[in-house]
């Protein structure tokens, strides 16, 4: 049987395990492909974590290998990872995590995600990148005691 298609991608800042295979998760942007980023400085680098699940494995016994491919509107690829093992459990559902950066200048548009296990897509998505309008830059954030 092949492995199972990743049913959700998860984008933030930082992501930290925890004991008892949790993850903390810090500066939630949202599920993909449904996250837009609103980078106000395109000179400056993006620092960002994914982290993708799948349902459970049924064949544990088979070796797994990953890659996760990171492309720019424009097509040209800004991150690949090297061929990793997963770690698979039977029964168990399997997650994957990456910390990665985007070097500027940052092109605004969809950025594309893709993990293929054992040369098969078994994630494709995406997330976006804009800037935003010139008010919002300037714009106090709240809780930073800053007049609103």
């Amino acid at each position: 049987m092949s492995f199972p298609t990743f049913d959700y991608c998860i984008m933030c800042d930082i992501i930290r395990p925890e004991l008892g295979g949790k993850s903390i998760l810090l500066g939630f942007y949202g599920l993909t492909p449904n996250v837009d980023l609103a980078v106000p400085d395109i000179n400056r680098a993006v620092v960002l974590s994914l982290l993708a699940g799948c349902p459970p494995v049924t064949d544990a016994a088979v070796v797994y290998e990953y890659v996760i491919l990171i492309t720019r509107p424009d097509g040209v690829g800004i991150f690949q990872t090297p061929a990793s093992r997963l770690a698979v459990a039977q029964e168990k559902r399997a997650q994957i995590s990456l910390f990665f950066n985007i070097a500027p200048p940052i092109l605004p548009g969809r950025y594309s995600i893709r993990v293929l296990v054992n040369g098969e897509v078994k994630l494709d998505t995406s997330f976006s990148i804009r800037t935003p309008p010139p008010a919002d830059v300037n714009r106090p954030q709240p809780g930073t005691g800053a007049p609103n």
